[in-house]
């Protein structure tokens, strides 16, 4: 908290002072410039693909590009949490300036969290803005198809096999990332339809982070819906389909609104919705395919396809893996991969578990903490992208039921706590909040129904 109050005293103003565009043949470069007064300017860019022969509004595009630009603030804003926001390349009204700072309070919750700050809502952040007035909404209507964004993981595989049938489909992919590219081929995308955005963060926060400026998570997801939507209406997408889960909105600090996935969130999704509708294109929908589901639903579906179980990576440390000889894969040593091996092993049995990740994770004593707070057994769950503790106990009650030697941590679980057969059936929920086309829901049930791919 002293950090806190002494950065906001030293540095009071921080600047989005706007963006250039060089609108090339087949992408738009985009550089963005923010500055935290008196200390430092920051250059972040955005390359984004665009479908050749590409008719649009140029006034129209640089406003989508505006706002891609607002959800990047909290990033470069947090070192210093200046108590004024001043944006000088563009005016917002009342309303927007409410979006932008429900976004900042709320995407930086788990921020504050881990650095003991206490921010009252009312006057943690003044927002003022001058500059173009962006008026008015796109009315143009030609759009059409479904853009993915696929991250390499399992819920985005399960979007794209429900897909599976629709026409005009192409894949939105940010940075390269192999395991992205992977899946899609697996899933029958060709490369012509894999859209890549390259997002390159500017290097100057690493420098402040070294120098003991604050850090801690930002609301990634909701730049990538602005990047994403900004895709989109360069290749005339009417849909932006993401792969977030109803489990998205438990918070992760037990008995909090705060929550590491809030821009995952139904939460952040409606307001999301809200904000393009009024003040970009109502003609763009940005929805989560799978939002009606809970992560065991999901992974019961991602289960019915072992074509994928050498293709998916649901680990935001890869590369630290060395026992499969390549570049991107599982950690192995964190929460994500702790919880993903948890809800698969009630679907796939412990020797193919284990030829999958190249060892048992749950026969690991040092992933006890991680087992125990994703279990709601400590204070917070990790600040990770994990499942509920219903959906985490579930499966661990699963196992401890099943005939044979015990991993570690499921023995552990025996000899500690009470072990009951699980009386909700989580495979038969179906979470009616949600914003998935009405089209589309009797196919999610038909998928979530289907039987195992034989190969």
């Amino acid at each position: 908290m002293d950090k806190y109050n002494t950065f906001r005293k030293e540095y009071p103003v921080f600047y989005y002072h706007g963006f250039e565009v060089k609108d090339e043949d087949s992408y738009i470069f985009v550089t963005y410039h923010y500055e935290i007064e008196g200390l430092m300017n920051f250059y972040p860019t955005l390359k984004v693909p665009k479908k050749a022969n590409s008719q649009y509004d140029k006034e129209f595009l640089n406003k989508i590009i505006f706002s891609a630009g607002l959800a990047e603030i909290p990033s470069y804003w947090k070192p210093t949490c200046s108590p004024k926001v001043m944006i000088t390349c563009g005016k917002l009204n009342d309303d927007q300036i409410s979006w932008v700072k429900k976004l900042m309070y709320h995407g930086l919750g788990e921020f504050f969290y881990v650095n003991h700050i206490h921010p009252n809502y009312d006057d943690f952040v003044e927002i003022e803005s001058s500059g173009p007035s962006y008026e008015g909404v796109d009315t143009k209507n030609n759009y059409d198809g479904y853009m993915v964004a696929v991250g390499g993981g399992k819920d985005s595989i399960v979007s794209l096999e429900i897909l599976k049938n629709k026409k005009n489909k192409k894949v939105f992919i940010m940075n390269n990332r192999q395991v992205c590219f992977d899946s899609s081929r697996v899933a029958g995308i060709p490369s012509s339809d894999i859209l890549n955005v390259e997002r390159l963060f500017d290097k100057n926060i690493i420098e402040l982070n070294n120098r003991g400026f604050l850090n801690g998570h930002t609301p990634i997801s909701s730049c990538i819906a602005l990047i994403g939507y900004l895709t989109a209406y360069l290749n005339d997408m009417k849909y932006v389909v993401l792969s977030n889960e109803a489990s998205a909105n438990e918070a992760s600090v037990l008995g909090t609104s705060i929550n590491h996935q809030y821009s995952k969130s139904i939460e952040f999704e409606n307001d999301f919705r809200y904000y393009t509708s009024h003040y970009l294109s109502p003609n763009i929908s940005y929805f989560s395919l799978l939002r009606p589901l809970n992560e065991l639903q999901i992974m019961s579906i991602f289960t019915k396809y072992p074509k994928y179980f050498k293709h998916f990576i649901s680990c935001n440390n890869g590369g630290k893996r060395k026992n499969i000889g390549r570049v991107d894969g599982w950690c192995l040593h964190c929460p994500k991969c702790l919880f993903v091996y948890i809800l698969m092993s009630n679907f796939v049995d412990q020797e193919e578990m284990a030829s999958i990740f190249g060892e048992n994770l749950l026969d690991k004593e040092e992933m006890l903490t991680y087992f125990l707070e994703l279990l709601g057994k400590k204070e917070t769950k990790p600040f990770e992208c994990v499942g509920t503790v219903e959906e985490v106990s579930y499966v661990v009650h699963n196992l401890c039921l099943r005939e044979g030697k015990k991993p570690y941590l499921i023995q552990y679980y025996m000899d500690h706590y009470k072990v009951e057969e699980n009386k909700h059936e989580l495979l038969d929920d179906f979470n009616e909040e949600n914003n998935v086309p009405s089209d589309l829901i009797p196919v999610i049930k038909e998928e979530l129904h289907r039987d195992r791919e034989n190969n």
